[in-house]
């Protein structure tokens, strides 16, 4: 881990300029020297801005309930890192990703890379594809890290892709409008393959659109060619159909909670049929209704504990906190809500902020560096004519809350994934 941490890493130092720092011809060569093993199965790539990784989990829950031997990557993670690269469920052990960077290790040491030293993400997908190939997976699903375009899960070939939906983000690297970054997401989309579209905003909907278009590529959306009509919920599941141009899925049954994962689960199933006709695989109704039914994905509306009820939710824009919140009335119910908030310094947190309007909140922060203090949050309220409460410490912000929203009240922990999984782990650590 320290080898792995000694190169420079853009999830924490965003100070790079994109796409310069990023081109993919440094993490082709590097998957070159490894002998491409990217190349060694079947690939599924996921963009978007919210919702790929809860895609990405449904799609893998799916094809594992088909038998198939699955690899899925990730990021970022709640924990442990090794979280981000799995095989049918399981972490990639200590062992094995020591061994995989031993032997990356022995080819970054020579003098032609140690001018033009791969990043920490660029290093971790080839150590992702080096396991999966040793591991003789079948399929890959990958999330894509940022963007798409230049992305270095990019490499590998994919005959089906995943958009999930598209909103402003990043717009210091991927553009300042929806439409630009649009473009940076469509980047996966190479030619000739089945692309699976979650419900876009139409500047959106349009550049996807055109990309398919121009490349030859087939478009399914949801809510065109693939149908998800909602039938129920309650306190842990939803109920829904889902219809795609290869088959209609009536009464499945969700987990992951908030209306929004029933169109990301649309999109895995879509896309589990899209890989159906793009290979010799059949993948059955049986394995579409368990997988869905099967799926996990931590840290999204992940309920903790009762009285008051503790939820877990890494919404990290406006967009997202529009669709969390109703998703909290949808499956609980409560006297009064809080919300414990944290972000990273580059998102919209007037956005935020605006989005939590007449909502009880407490700023804190994370202890990744790229952490927006908490005392600014409270400014930023403050400038926006709002009083909020501000404690740095995110232990102690949780227990402040759980105190005012009572017995019968509703706490959040949202606005970062490195907040949520800095709360999960302590929770786990005072629980045990």
């Amino acid at each position: 881990m320290d080898y792995l941490n000694s190169f420079i890493n853009y999830e924490k130092d965003r100070s790079f300029e994109y796409p310069r720092d990023v081109q993919l011809d440094r993490m082709r060569e590097l998957a070159k020297a490894l002998g491409n093993p990217q190349n060694a199965y079947e690939s599924v790539i996921i963009a978007g801005s919210k919702g790929k990784g809860s895609t990405a989990a449904l799609l893998s829950s799916i094809l594992r309930m088909e038998n198939l031997k699955v690899g899925l990557y990730t990021s970022p993670h709640l924990e442990d890192l090794r979280e981000r690269i799995q095989v049918n469920g399981l972490l990639i052990s200590e062992l094995r990703l020591a061994e995989c960077l031993t032997r990356i290790r022995k080819v970054l040491d020579t003098a032609s890379w140690r001018r033009n030293l791969p990043t920490y993400f660029e290093i971790l997908t080839a150590l992702a594809f080096s396991h999966f190939k040793a591991m003789k997976i079948q399929v890959a699903v990958l999330e894509v890290g940022m963007g798409g375009l230049y992305d270095s899960t990019n490499i590998a070939k994919a005959k089906v892709a995943g958009l999930a939906p598209i909103s402003l983000e990043h717009t210091d690297k991927l553009g300042k409008t929806i439409s630009k970054i649009a473009v940076q997401k469509c980047g996966i989309i190479k030619g000739r393959e089945i692309v699976v579209s979650a419900p876009q905003v139409p500047e959106a909907a349009a550049v996807i659109e055109r990309t398919a278009g121009e490349r030859e590529a087939e478009l399914w959306q949801v809510g065109e060619s693939i149908k998800a009509l909602d039938r129920g919920h309650g306190p842990g599941f939803q109920r829904f159909d889902v219809s795609t141009p290869m088959g209609n899925y009536p009464n499945l049954e969700l987990g992951l909670l908030g209306r929004h994962q029933i169109d990301n689960a649309a999109v895995a199933v879509g896309l589990a049929k899209a890989l159906e006709k793009k290979t010799r695989w059949t993948i059955s109704e049986g394995a579409i209704r368990q997988g869905v039914l099967d799926a996990r994905w931590p840290g999204r509306m992940e309920k903790l504990a009762e009285s008051p009820i503790l939820i877990l939710d890494g919404a990290q824009n406006a967009e997202s906190i529009q669709k969390l919140l109703p998703g909290l009335e949808r499956h609980f119910h409560y006297d009064k809500l809080v919300v414990v908030l944290g972000v990273s310094e580059d998102k919209d947190i007037e956005g935020i902020l605006k989005a939590l309007e007449g909502i009880t909140v407490m700023a804190t922060q994370s202890k990744n560096p790229r952490a927006l203090p908490a005392k600014r949050i409270g400014l930023a309220a403050e400038a926006m004519g709002r009083e909020i409460w501000v404690e740095e410490d995110a232990w102690d912000a949780l227990t402040w809350a759980k105190s005012e929203a009572g017995e019968n009240g509703l706490v959040v922990v949202t606005g970062s994934l490195y907040l949520v999984g800095e709360i999960r782990e302590s929770w786990r650590k005072h629980d045990a």
